[in-house]
């Protein structure tokens, strides 16, 4: 049956979307570590004498926005464990990358001997797409018992769980759903408690035509004046009722589910920035094999064919991806002059003139006249 329909995902890919949109704490946690992965940037690093590879690969990554794709794509692999990317080509070459919308595949068909994915299916309404393998990307992360999906933070999240044959526990973030909807019920209905008023002697009648209209309509401060005898009950909820341990206990497993300390240093009183930074740093490791995973798929599916477009070998160019900015080495004084005089008694020229007054300017601040630098010593001499 999967074979001939296909596979879907173990949880809705639309579903985990709409928990992203619509609850502050999953997409507080999945911006967070999506800004962990990607958020620093990236630069390339290749082997000495393929600066011409390199310059092709940063070329089309600054024309596709890389910047932008990856931390998109970081996102919605926190998020769902997988995203997509197709693979745009012109004559027979990749040209450009576009991110597709994460909850509009539905399908994957692997083959039957191997596994390996042959088709996507993309589905928006009633349209449907086929994607061969060739001309999607897929970053899939995690994937459990030989699944072709990919699975994120929020499928523990977001599973049901059978109990018995009768009984399913919901998903824990349905179930925080439910208790906040709960919550504002219980504010809205006992801030002002409800009243029950009883009007001695009164007819059916004159209550629902007379008495009843007036109190419904009336503001909840407002007060009655009346000549009738009357007794007034509130109904008050139970203050001996404590649902606060329970209330923890779902949103420490939410919180477990999310994978970050953040959302407990600004929620949780007594959870330090020591004890997050502590947690983080435990975290790192998470983030350190995102970043892997997502470096290895581009490197694979993106640079190497466009080394080979361009008849370079991508084993012998080495075109990497290195997260954060790059690192410039530091350049003091002394290097400056120590080159400028080995320039000058080898008569190898590393450092041309205008280039020893450019990084005395740059580095150390040297306030130089340009236009005495362009003057010759015979100009100076008769002007003296």
């Amino acid at each position: 049956m999967k074979a001939r329909l296909g596979e879907q995902p173990p949880v809705s890919l639309a579903t985990l979307v709409d928990y992203y949109l619509k609850d502050p704490a999953v997409m507080a946690a999945v911006d967070y570590i999506g800004e962990q992965v990607a958020g620093a940037g990236f630069y390339t690093v290749c082997e000495p004498g393929f600066e011409e590879a390199k310059k092709i690969i940063d070329d089309f990554c600054d024309e596709v926005n890389m910047d932008g794709l990856l931390m998109q794509t970081s996102k919605e692999v926190v998020l769902s464990g997988n995203c997509f990317w197709e693979r745009v080509f012109a004559n027979k070459k990749l040209v450009s990358l576009k991110i597709l919308p994460l909850s509009s595949i539905k399908f994957i068909l692997r083959s039957k001997i191997g596994g390996r994915a042959q088709n996507y299916i993309q589905q928006i309404g009633t349209d449907k797409v086929e994607f061969t393998a060739e001309e999607i990307i897929h970053f899939r992360l995690n994937p459990v018992d030989g699944s072709a999906w990919g699975m994120g933070i929020l499928h523990s999240l977001a599973t049901s769980k059978q109990i018995d044959e009768t009984s399913v526990r919901p998903a824990f973030l349905d179930i925080k759903a439910r208790l906040e909807d709960d919550i504002q019920k219980i504010v809205h209905r006992y801030a002002a408690p409800k009243r029950l008023w009883k009007f001695e002697g009164v007819g059916d009648e004159k209550l629902e035509k007379e008495y009843a209209p007036t109190i419904q309509s009336a503001p909840t401060d407002a007060d009655f004046v009346t000549n009738k005898p009357v007794e007034v009950d509130s109904l008050d909820i139970n203050p001996s009722a404590r649902f606060d341990g329970m209330i923890e206990h779902i949103n420490s497993q939410v919180v477990q589910g999310l994978q970050t300390p953040m959302t407990r240093l600004f929620t949780t009183p007594g959870f330090t920035e020591a004890s997050a930074t502590e947690a983080t740093k435990m975290a790192d490791r998470k983030i350190t094999k995102l970043q892997r995973d997502l470096a290895r798929t581009v490197e694979r599916e993106v640079f190497k064919i466009l080394l080979q477009q361009n008849d370079i070998d991508p084993k012998a160019a080495g075109v990497r991806i290195r997260w954060g900015m790059q690192e410039r080495p530091e350049v003091e004084v002394e290097h400056i002059v120590q080159l400028a005089q080995i320039s000058a008694s080898s008569g190898v020229e590393y450092l041309t003139r205008d280039e020893v007054r450019n990084m005395l300017a740059k580095y150390a601040g040297f306030e130089l006249q340009e236009g005495e630098a362009k003057r010759s010593p015979a100009e100076k001499a008769n002007q003296q």
